[in-house]
């Protein structure tokens, strides 16, 4: 089949050279598509497994609902890990910065570095039912900066009553 590349008439007369519309050189028009291939009956990979039943709209709605009740299922194990002992240390490194001036960052402070050792402890020990391990850092940093800085004070304070 040839075809003009000026008007796109197609002929079917393989001996001519010239568009009889146009006068424009023929071309040999190809067919690039690569022929179909029509399969009979779909391959079976595995003769021995006969259970399997394409996806319906039903089977995935079923499937979706399963993957949901999952996805909660692990987002409340990860919220149910304890967590108690790592807040009570970083609520007590801040309230003894807060109260550090009235010597409250010896106690407060001191407590919080404990309670975030043992906190962070746990977490690193038993991840699976302990949490909490960045608060138990956060409050045994806290709680040090605390008891350090009362520290300073109380010194401070008796230097400079004596001179």
């Amino acid at each position: 089949m040839k075809v003009c590349p000026i008007c796109n008439q197609t002929y079917t007369d393989n001996n001519l050279n010239f568009c009889l519309n146009d006068g424009g050189i023929l071309a040999l028009q190809e067919d690039e598509s690569p022929p179909t291939v029509r399969i009979n009956q779909t391959k079976q990979t595995n003769p021995n497994w006969t259970g399997y039943q394409p996806p319906t709209y039903e089977n995935q709605q079923i499937t979706q609902n399963q993957s949901w009740g999952m996805q909660g299922q692990n987002q409340f194990q990860v919220q149910g890990k304890d967590q108690t002992i790592p807040t009570i240390s970083l609520v007590l490194g801040i309230l003894g910065f807060v109260f550090f001036c009235c010597y409250g960052g010896i106690p407060f402070g001191l407590v919080a570095m404990i309670l975030g050792y043992v906190g962070m402890n746990n977490a690193n020990n038993n991840p699976t039912q302990y949490g909490g391990r960045g608060m138990a850092i956060a409050g045994m940093v806290i709680g040090g900066i605390t008891f350090l800085i009362t520290i300073l004070f109380i010194f401070l304070g008796i230097l400079g009553n004596l001179l």
